[in-house]
């Protein structure tokens, strides 16, 4: 091997090593429980589940600005995920008179974006633009809403 070969395998053995130095190392990243900042578009991420009956996220405290929720049923029945912009209380929202579901109609109520017809073990997602405020998250299949599915979380 000449010393020109040798010099550029060095170089290159010293470039890969620094590559995987870096892909190991952490510190100071988000924890598990932070929305996912480093998405496509600059946008964070929040993961959804829904079960019978109750809806979890991965975090509850987001940043303003687009926000996608990843939506996963893992419930053994059809859900949906429905985020509104409201200063109620999760477990308060007006419900419809002829139906056992949030009325979404209601002027209280800002529709920030949905997922609708989630089958079990299917995932879905959408982007919402938050500013600043609070929101709650349901699911508004008739009688879901009244079983539990319902979430607070604020923006900001």
């Amino acid at each position: 091997m000449s010393i020109s070969s040798r010099a550029r395998s060095a170089r290159v053995i010293a470039l890969l090593s620094g590559i995987a130095l870096l892909a190991g190392c952490g510190g100071g990243g988000a924890s598990s429980s932070d929305p996912d900042t480093s998405g496509g578009g600059g946008g964070a991420t929040v993961d959804v589940t829904l079960t019978e009956f109750e809806v979890t996220m991965s975090s509850t405290d987001l940043p303003t600005g687009e926000v996608t929720f990843n939506v996963t049923n893992e419930g053994t029945v059809d859900h949906e995920f429905v985020v509104f912009n409201t200063d109620l209380a999760e477990d308060t929202l007006p419900e419809a008179s002829d139906a056992p579901e949030v009325n979404e109609d209601d002027p209280q109520l800002t529709s920030m974006g949905e997922v609708e017809d989630v089958a079990p073990g299917e995932s879905k997602s959408f982007t919402a633009t938050l500013e600043a405020g609070s929101y709650v998250g349901i699911c508004n299949v008739e009688t879901h809403y009244d079983s539990g599915m319902h979430i607070d979380f604020t923006a900001g």
